[in-house]
């Protein structure tokens, strides 16, 4: 398909019908009319967003740190529980060889002092567990030496 354009010849091919049509009456649009005769109606646009500006102040990193993800927390709890019991499995083998060293309940009652719940029900009650159990071992072996 050939479209005429003032002087120029533009040669297109492979067009579909329906565009064939319409570039062919574009062809036969008297030359009077220009697209600069339009006038775009005035719309009232939005001002760009402002670039993200960089968190500066102690306070906003605070909070940032106080939003931790629940998942983050809940894998903190279980670190701290899981020491627990670690702990708690480093004791029966040093019972069963023979006397406990005082490092070891050492690191028991320091664990128990610092032991805090976590928040969620379901941890929180299998942490507290395993703080009893550490609290018993402590008193046990307080007793016996």
């Amino acid at each position: 398909m050939s479209v005429r354009r003032g002087e120029e010849v533009l040669r297109v091919e492979g067009v579909s019908l329906p565009v064939q049509a319409l570039l062919g009456a574009l062809s036969r649009v008297s030359g009077a009319f220009r697209a600069t005769d339009a006038v775009a109606p005035a719309i009232d646009l939005p001002p760009p967003p402002r670039p993200l500006q960089a968190a500066t102040s102690v306070q906003m990193l605070v909070a940032l740190a106080a939003t931790e993800p629940p998942r983050e927390r809940r894998g903190r709890a279980v670190v701290a529980v899981d020491r627990g019991v670690s702990l708690l499995e480093r004791l029966h083998a040093a019972t069963l060889a023979g006397p406990v060293p005082s490092a070891l309940l050492a690191d028991l009652a320091e664990w128990a002092d610092h032991f805090v719940p976590p928040d969620d029900p379901q941890a929180a009650a299998i942490a507290r567990d395993v703080e009893v159990r550490v609290r018993v071992e402590l008193a046990r072996h307080e007793r016996i030496a």
